[in-house]
């Protein structure tokens, strides 16, 4: 395998701004936010002419990549305070709006995956801060020591405009080939989010495997290829984050949202004849509380995932997993919430796929059809399958007690195995073979503040139950 691969990975950085240079980030991402809201008002007006004429210049303007973008120049003609604004971020915005509208038209003729994408709405720059793209290497700013200088328009003045933010963790980019950057702003403290060029290592050879089977009584329960079963458990933290969620969003929703009726006013000064309404301060207050709460989940949540895809990758060199995924499944409304909102499995995936990747390892999925239901000891396939509230079972045909993650594990890992043996790119004489009569340890692993907690256990999964409580 080659050395010389290279990968682009994100790099976030706080980056830290006075009161001057925040209103002045502020400014442009109003100005941006404005001219998407813009653009779309217009990209509307095209579409209602392109159903009734058909004209084919019409839909190159409304449906192309840069159609929108070609109209800037003449939006700033007749709007100079677009001028105050670099290039790229007022670019990416009308970009922003194309991509948008070319996704609405694939998924409405099926070329999309996922769920079908609406016509883009206009954008409330209030609930949600408009990011500034800068899409070229070197472009539009710089980084010097701990600083972040961004370059902004010169106005009608014609005069060279900058900002400059502080880096705490400058020392990250050195030496980094930096492809580009996005400004971002949560909660009044802003980051960079750098697009950087990373070499990775070259391919491993496997020697040591494990093998995934994902589920939702917990993570994943693996086999490897020394006979050790480990069973990840599931963050149950996550069920008190959906219930202080549920219940801010119970209370914001009960607050009055159009509490006070403003005029639009043009740029003279005067009423255009719209207005827009402003929400109660206590809807404000718990609008507020829970997009911090949604935030805290979300990053808790990214850090549990590459802390346990980091200390499989520690351990081995190949982590396998299976292919399931929730598909709404469920016996009620609760469990099926549950199983959707709450599970990692597709997340963990692409975890473990970009961990690998960084580390030079090997990420596989493999199918696990079949795996519950078929006996790892003597290939007995159970006729109907398994119910899932079945977590133990008796082989009928050789009447060898299944723990049925373990089981599943089992099957999964010789699927894998025989997979390797298929595969003229991995080196087969450096996998043991598997020769699993029994398992040989049993463990549980927790994440905890501190890193992978990990603890022994017995045979029967009572004891693994008990050590959580």
């Amino acid at each position: 395998m080659q050395a010389n691969l290279k990968e682009n990975i994100v790099l976030r950085l706080k980056a830290i701004a006075d009161r001057e240079s925040a209103n002045t980030l502020n400014g442009q991402s109003r100005i941006c936010n404005w001219v998407y809201n813009n653009l779309l008002s217009q990209a509307l007006d095209l579409r209602q002419n392109f159903c009734k004429t058909q004209n084919p210049d019409t839909a190159k303007t409304l449906y192309t990549k840069r159609g929108l973008r070609n109209l800037l120049p003449k939006m700033k003609e007749e709007h100079p305070f677009l001028k105050v604004v670099h290039s790229s971020p007022l670019k990416n915005a009308a970009l922003r709006l194309s991509q948008a509208i070319q996704a609405h038209q694939k998924s409405k003729k099926g070329k999309r995956a996922g769920k079908l994408a609406g016509f883009p709405k206009f954008r409330a720059w209030k609930q949600k801060w408009f990011s500034l793209f800068y899409d070229e290497p070197n472009k539009g700013f710089k980084v010097e020591n701990q600083n972040l200088i961004l370059s902004l328009g010169m106005g009608e003045e014609r005069q060279q405009r900058s900002v400059t933010l502080f880096l705490p963790d400058a020392d990250l980019l050195k030496d980094k080939i930096i492809r580009n950057l996005r400004i971002t702003s949560e909660f009044g403290e802003f980051y960079a989010t750098f697009t950087i060029q990373k070499e990775l290592p070259a391919k491993k050879p496997t020697v040591k495997t494990i093998a995934l089977d994902p589920n939702h009584k917990n993570l994943v329960y693996g086999v490897d290829t020394n006979a050790k079963a480990i069973e990840i458990a599931a963050p149950i933290w996550l069920k008190t984050f959906d219930k202080r969620i549920d219940e801010l969003k119970g209370k914001r929703d009960r607050c009055l949202k159009k509490s006070k009726r403003l005029p639009v006013l043009n740029q003279q000064g005067k009423e255009t004849g719209k207005a827009y309404y402003l929400p109660s301060k206590k809807w404000e207050k718990y609008n507020h509380s829970l997009k911090k709460a949604e935030r805290k989940r979300r990053e808790q949540t990214k850090t549990f995932m590459y802390t346990t895809a980091h200390s499989l990758y520690k351990e081995y060199d190949c982590v396998a997993i299976g292919d399931y995924a929730p598909q709404g499944e469920g016996i009620n409304t609760k469990m099926r919430r549950a199983m959707n909102n709450r599970s990692l499995i597709g997340r963990f995936k692409e975890v473990l796929s970009w961990v690998a990747k960084k580390s030079g390892k090997t990420f596989l999925e493999y199918d696990e059809k079949g795996t519950t239901r078929t006996c790892s000891c003597c290939q007995k396939i159970v006729e109907g399958g398994i119910n899932p509230s079945i977590r133990e079972w008796h082989c009928a045909e050789c009447k060898t007690i299944h723990h049925r993650d373990e089981n599943s594990a089992i099957n999964g890992l010789r699927k894998v195995l025989r997979d390797f043996s298929k595969n003229s790119e991995t080196i087969v004489s450096q996998v043991p073979s598997l020769g699993l009569a029994l398992i040989k340890e049993r463990w549980a692993w927790c994440v905890s503040p501190s890193g992978m907690l990990c603890i022994p256990q017995g045979r029967g999964s009572e004891n693994l139950a008990a050590s959580r409580n």
